[in-house]
């Protein structure tokens, strides 16, 4: 929220809007065979994905975010 200037986001998360996105098979399989080779899951792939994204986004070098085990 912080890249977009949202400071203030107290609520009950009912007005949260998602947005869903099917990889397509053969994308899915790369994923899948990177991962492997790494010896990552592919949860660790995204979140690397969605920090290099915050960390674009946001111009900075070092980002925080949570997520749920």
């Amino acid at each position: 929220t912080l890249p977009f200037g949202l400071h203030d986001v107290q609520g009950d998360g009912n007005a949260i809007d998602q947005a869903r996105l099917t990889l397509d098979n053969a994308l899915s399989q790369r994923l899948r065979v990177q991962t492997r080779q790494l010896g990552v899951s592919a949860a660790s792939l995204l979140h690397l994905a969605f920090a290099q994204m915050l960390g674009r986004l946001s111009g900075r070098d070092q980002v925080v975010f949570g997520t749920v085990l």
